[in-house]
């Protein structure tokens, strides 16, 4: 028990390690895509090297960008609703950065024309439902491998202490070596063997008479 104890303890240890990199590879990788994306809200649109003459109203450009909780932006059919419901705020889809995220792109005139659905925000930047389950099962996994090899330490510490030690080894006398017969054979009788040696008794001789 307390080996077991002690492999799955080093098991969790290790397994902590794992989860915390990983975890640091996906602060690593949210970071990447918001430099991503503050590089491409720079965009700016190529001058016309056809036009003769400067404009006096040079149509501007605004961005944004569309987020989604989940990878749905993978199917066509959502990605057309996106589409058709950006196009009543003016916004033309002009990239798809990944499953996750869309870019919109829209003349800043936009920005005047009445809404026509008033369910619809044309600065909204997340598409989709909020709750997500990752975080949960990140904190409850994140708790389990902290507290858990906390208590496996303690169990074992425990079992340390709570577990007998083996007595000491007594030491016996060596035997006693049995008395040999005079006959050659060894008394059988263990009676015998205990007994006290007893002389025999002298004859008895007759008395003198008077």
């Amino acid at each position: 028990m307390i080996t077991l104890l002690s492999l799955f303890s080093g098991s969790l240890g290790l397994s902590l390690v794992v989860t915390s990199q990983w975890w640091f590879w996906l602060s690593d990788q949210a970071l990447v895509q918001q430099e991503e994306e503050e590089d491409l809200t720079q965009y700016q649109t190529p001058p016309n090297p056809t036009a003769t003459a400067p404009k006096t109203n040079t149509v501007g450009w605004e961005f944004k960008i569309v987020r989604a909780q989940r990878s749905i932006f993978q199917q066509p059919e959502t990605l057309k609703t996106v589409c058709q419901e950006e196009s009543q705020g003016g916004w033309i889809l002009l990239e798809k950065l990944d499953d996750r995220r869309l870019r919109f792109k829209r003349p800043t005139t936009c920005r005047k024309q009445t809404n026509p659905n008033p369910n619809y925000d044309p600065y909204r930047s997340f598409y989709g439902s909020r709750w997500s389950l990752t975080p949960i099962l990140s904190g409850i996994i994140a708790v389990t491998m902290t507290a858990l090899p906390a208590y496996l330490a303690y169990r074992l510490v425990s079992l340390q202490l709570s577990s007998p030690s083996a007595p000491p080894a007594s030491l016996s006398p060596p035997p006693r070596p049995l008395p040999s017969d005079p006959l050659g054979d060894p008394p059988s009788n263990p009676a015998v063997l205990d007994a006290p040696f007893t002389p025999p008794a002298p004859p008895l001789l007759p008395s003198p008479g008077p």
